[in-house]
């Protein structure tokens, strides 16, 4: 028997039957519109993102000042100084426009005025001939080396930053000595395998670039002293902190992000061979927080560094406080940074 269904009854159904083809136009007309907005999109986005994207994976880089003041500073460490300090990231040259340069690695740190304090990266760079300094490595802000410019690199490791900025700069070119009116007195010596023979042009730069050297100074030895003070009176050897060479004449390298020491320590009678000195940061072997040691005889301060090297030939900064008491005060040693064998 068929059922009739009461009016109200059928007009309920339609509803029901209308909704889902609604749903299904609706969200049929939106996947359209938006499949239409992915293929119009503008190619300009695309261009930009790729513009700011660095697509080298060799070669050198030509630096440019970002606020057009035509020189650009190379820096000790990656940042400015922070308020109030009078050392560390310290300008160790300034690089004309037009420089070139090795980029060896980044790092994101200080945050430099007038830029975001998401931008942090920095760069540490070789310069290149032409630069005023070459091969006096250091470290630029990222925006001095535009993104054209810039080279895939690591990141810079405690372990890299230490090989490369203790490693000694490259050898002056025989173009850059200079040559002396007479030649030397060996040059007459020197045997030819014809006598018909022009002298070949290598040999006479080699003999007069070693004969225009001055004359080695002798080396400096300095001790070091690791002690610290104890009471009034005493001092004792600092196990707990132990003296080490760092990248840069800054105190608690080992703390620093990144480090900036060099891995080993020092301990009392250890002798190396101190090239140059610098100003630093304050350092003190007492305790500047407790009067107990105020009187003790042996306290001492100082803002003085040495370059040294040490036995197995790397080299680092060391505060004059932690070497014997008659090795601190200078020793003539020239400022570092005056010679290329000093840098």
């Amino acid at each position: 028997m068929p059922v009739n269904l009461a009016p109200n009854t059928r007009r309920g159904i339609r509803p029901l039957l209308v909704i889902p083809v609604v749903l299904v136009a609706v969200l049929t007309g939106y996947l359209i519109a938006a499949g239409r907005h992915d293929d119009t999109a503008p190619a300009d986005g695309a261009k930009v993102a790729a513009a700011s994207k660095v697509t080298r994976d060799s070669g050198d880089s030509v630096i440019r000042s970002h606020d057009g003041s035509g020189t650009v500073n190379l820096r000790s460490c990656p940042g400015l100084p922070t308020a109030g300090q009078t050392t560390g990231c310290d300008i160790i040259d300034r690089l004309p426009d037009g420089t070139v340069v090795t980029m060896e690695c980044w790092i994101d740190s200080g945050t430099v005025p007038g830029r975001a304090d998401t931008d942090r990266r920095w760069f540490l760079v070789t310069p290149g001939a032409g630069a005023p300094h070459p091969g006096r490595r250091g470290y630029v802000f990222s925006a001095e080396i535009p993104v054209e410019e810039q080279v895939r690199k690591p990141w810079c490791s405690n372990d890299l930053i230490n090989e490369l900025l203790t490693a000694p700069e490259p050898p002056i070119s025989p173009s850059q000595t200079s040559t002396p009116a007479t030649p030397p007195p060996t040059a007459s010596s020197t045997p030819t395998t014809s006598p018909s023979a022009s002298p070949s042009p290598a040999a006479p730069t080699e003999t007069l670039t070693s004969e225009s050297r001055p004359p080695a100074a002798a080396e400096v030895i300095v001790t070091v002293q690791n002690q610290v003070t104890n009471g009034p009176t005493q001092m004792r050897e600092d196990t707990q902190n132990p003296a080490y060479l760092s990248t840069h004449p800054v105190k608690q390298c080992d703390d620093r992000k990144p480090a900036c020491n060099l891995p080993g320590y020092l301990a009392s009678g250890n002798r190396l061979v101190a090239m140059c000195q610098t100003t630093g940061d304050r350092v003190t072997n007492g305790e500047d927080y407790n009067p107990d040691d105020d009187p003790n005889p042996d306290l001492d301060e100082s803002t003085l560094w040495y370059r040294l090297r040490a036995p197995d030939g790397r080299t680092g900064y060391l505060s004059v406080i932690w070497l014997a008491s008659s090795d601190r005060g200078g020793l003539g040693l020239p400022v570092c940074g005056s010679t290329p064998a000093e840098r």
